[in-house]
């Protein structure tokens, strides 16, 4: 399984591919390993997977199809959000609903005003993570959270996450590494309406 062996394999045409595991042990990237031939995304089998990122630039980033905690690098993250009013803690990371995957890549691209001309795209990051429902008493989140990888050597890694709540509470997003409180975030949530921010990944 490419994402808990010690190898490091190599991604192909760009510095990260994507890879879902199998439940038999098997991977479908987004280049074959063997052939390299590319494969299709929506031909992901989704009931097999049990983990889902990237891979490459000998690094590893994803997630875990069962509960859905990021393992970044090696590291373990996880998001919870904490309801100040109640005190009720929802671990959004420890969620077994059903996720769909998420990946895609930002790219941009130079026109050229002159000639009306459009030189190669560049990608400006890649990006992988799920959306899913977390439901807890009479509470419903809606969470989307998504690891992006800006390709630019001044920029970190950042999870974007997308909050919506069926129910107005008053909280706060809290960021977890290795089951230790990294940063906590005031983030009040209005019924029925989303909420975003960017983490940059400590």
């Amino acid at each position: 399984m490419l994402f808990t062996n010690s190898e490091n394999n190599q991604a192909i045409g760009i510095p990260f591919n994507w890879n879902a595991e199998y439940a038999n042990g098997k991977n479908y990237a987004e280049y074959d390993l063997l052939t390299h031939k590319k494969n299709d995304f929506y031909l992901i089998q989704k009931n097999q997977v049990i983990r889902f990122g990237l891979f490459g630039q000998r690094m590893k980033f994803f997630f875990e199809m069962s509960d859905g905690s990021f393992n970044i690098n090696g590291r373990r993250i996880e998001i919870e959000y904490i309801n100040e009013e109640d005190g009720k803690t929802y671990h959004l990371t420890t969620n077994f609903e059903n996720k769909d995957l998420i990946t895609y890549k930002e790219a941009y691209s130079d026109f050229n005003g002159i000639q009306g001309t459009v030189s190669k795209s560049n990608i400006k990051s890649i990006n992988f993570g799920y959306k899913t429902q977390y439901k807890k008493d009479d509470v419903q989140l809606f969470f989307q959270p998504v690891v992006s990888l800006p390709l630019s050597s001044n920029e970190g890694a950042f999870i974007e996450v997308k909050l919506t709540s069926n129910k107005s509470m008053n909280g706060h997003l809290v960021f977890k590494s290795r089951g230790i409180e990294v940063e906590r975030f005031y983030a009040p949530l209005e019924a029925d309406r989303a909420g975003q921010m960017n983490w940059t990944i400590k």
